[in-house]
């Protein structure tokens, strides 16, 4: 009978030790799949800035400002062609109706593409843009251009816009 019970208890030992073991951290987990999105090339990337490029201003010129305000960082800094200093998200789109204030002219735009360059994760984008106003007979009575700059992040999967500039361009250098 001690023979027995020495048997059941070396059985329940093992058995214990065998469990013990099967749960602690440094046995073999089960793999976890990872999910990640898919590598983009460096023109990839880059296209899908200048898409969100594009996707700007057509807002500018709809002017909804409440979406134009999503393409922003909640930490953006940047030199804007409005005013004397640098702005943050909260002032960004100030400048959006004044495009649109006079009544008899329509507002448009041309977006000529100078270069971009992504680095890892962030797409740079420089570029020009022909501000045209014309009248109810489609004649242009004003022109400028201003050139930008910004730097693009995607972020949660949203290509978001963390600084930037923007500039009219001297009237001398437009044929650049």
């Amino acid at each position: 009978m001690k023979t027995a019970k020495l048997i059941v208890l070396n059985a329940l030992a093992i058995l214990i030790s065998i469990t013990l073991k099967s749960c602690s951290p440094n046995s073999n987990p089960t793999p976890k799949v990872e999910t990640s999105e898919p590598t983009l090339t460096k023109s990839e990337l880059e296209d899908e800035a200048w898409q969100m490029e594009e996707l700007y201003w057509e807002y500018v010129q709809k002017i909804d400002t409440v979406t134009y305000k999503t393409l922003w960082h909640d930490d953006f800094i940047g030199y804007p062609s409005f005013g004397d200093g640098v702005s943050d998200k909260s002032r960004i789109a100030s400048w959006i109706s004044e495009l649109h204030k006079d009544p008899d002219l329509k507002y448009s735009y041309v977006l000529h593409k100078k270069a971009s360059n992504a680095i890892e994760d962030v797409v740079m984008v420089f570029y020009d843009t022909d501000y045209f106003w014309t009248d109810k007979e489609n004649q242009v009575v004003r022109k400028e251009t201003y050139k930008f700059t910004h730097t693009w992040k995607k972020v949660d999967g949203k290509w978001l816009i963390l600084g930037g500039m923007a500039a009219i361009k001297s009237q001398d250098a437009l044929n650049d």
